[in-house]
């Protein structure tokens, strides 16, 4: 049996190396694309907000407040009509508009991501101002440990690095799924259990090669993400169990996907597709905190949402193989479901004709 599955393994090794587009997917499109984003996004931002209004002690209270904030530079300004003009023109993240009467608007450029940041740090100064928070809070506050801080000494890269890793770990999985194609088409499958080959061990082959592809991509993120980029991933038993879940949750999609289409063709034009929408909706490419509610929703619906959470608490709030059991159980569940299927699925296609 460890012969047939070692073979099984190496067949789609093999196979899998000598598909130069499933190299690009593995290889080059994830390290470039975390490159690209954690260094244009990644980094601390100094935003530049102006304040508007009448010279007066609260308008002052503000411009320092606001100045205080890590990343935050405070302007004082007094001609709207130019402010508008510099804010349009990227010149400005953005604008507190200060009114006589004691309210106040904000300005932002909102084809700008740095505008969106600008407005969400000027409300957090501006609720904080107006429920009496200085040194000492004025207003009960409940305090919730939620685990040791790393944002300090984390890269600016983590984000990206996690989102890219369970963003392409997938695609590679699902992508995978014409290998299974193509065996059933050549024969291999149906020749493998007229051998003396348990159908365990045909099962157990596929499934292990799988995952040896899912977990040498996960290796290669992981290794350069540390090693060139300085990601700290966390408590390592915590991330190879949550790495080892996804993959069995990929796996699982994989020969679902491969015994319900007949081609190659098919399978290429619709593995990618699939992939990227639930990676979308999983929060893979904008984090699902900025999501409208509905799609906040949604995203727990996908298992790419819980392994994400499950990345962030590990490399963010410095969480145990505890702390995530949740998520590991959820992916868990995800993985038996489209297993189940899916095994049922590939059993049928072998044996039918």
């Amino acid at each position: 049996m460890w012969s047939s599955v070692q073979a099984f393994v190496g067949a789609q090794l093999r196979q899998q190396s000598r598909d130069k587009t499933s190299l690009f997917f593995m290889l080059i499109l994830p390290l470039a694309i975390m490159l690209i984003i954690g260094t244009t996004f990644g980094g601390a931002q100094s935003l530049e907000i102006a304040v508007v209004g009448p010279d007066d002690a609260t308008t002052a209270a503000i411009v320092e407040q606001l100045d205080s904030q890590d990343g935050i530079e405070a302007v004082r300004r007094w001609d709207l009509a130019d402010v508008t003009g510099d804010i349009r023109r990227f010149d400005l993240e953005g604008a507190v508009v200060l009114e006589d009467d004691g309210g106040y608007g904000f300005l932002s450029n909102e084809a700008s991501s740095a505008g969106f940041a600008a407005r969400a740090a000027a409300q957090r100064v501006i609720d904080r101002f107006e429920a009496g928070v200085g040194d000492e809070p004025s207003v009960p506050i409940t305090r919730v440990s939620v685990g040791d801080d790393r944002l300090s000494s984390q890269s600016s890269f983590a984000l990206t690095a996690a989102q890219n890793l369970v963003l392409f770990v997938f695609i590679t999985s699902l992508g995978a799924s014409t290998l299974l194609v193509r065996a059933r088409q050549s024969g291999v499958l149906r020749r493998s259990l007229a051998a003396p080959v348990s159908a365990g061990a045909i099962a157990i082959g596929i499934g292990a090669g799988w995952m040896a592809l899912a977990m040498v991509q996960t290796a290669i993120i992981v290794g350069s993400g540390a090693l060139a980029f300085g990601v700290d991933w966390g408590d390592p038993l915590a991330a190879i169990v949550l790495a080892f879940s996804f993959g069995l949750v990929g796996l699982a999609g994989g020969i679902l996907l491969g015994s319900v289409f007949t081609s190659e063709q098919t399978v290429g034009s619709s593995s990618a597709p699939i992939a990227l929408v639930l990676a979308a909706v999983g929060g893979c490419m904008v984090p699902s905190e900025f999501f409208p509610p509905v799609l906040e929703k949604a995203s727990k619906f996908t298992p790419h949402y819980w392994a994400l959470e499950g990345w962030k608490e590990l490399m963010f709030d410095g969480a145990s193989i505890g702390d995530i059991a949740p998520n590991l159980a959820i992916l868990l569940g995800f993985s038996a479901v489209l297993l189940g299927i899916g095994g049922l699925s590939l059993r049928r296609a072998m044996t039918a004709g």
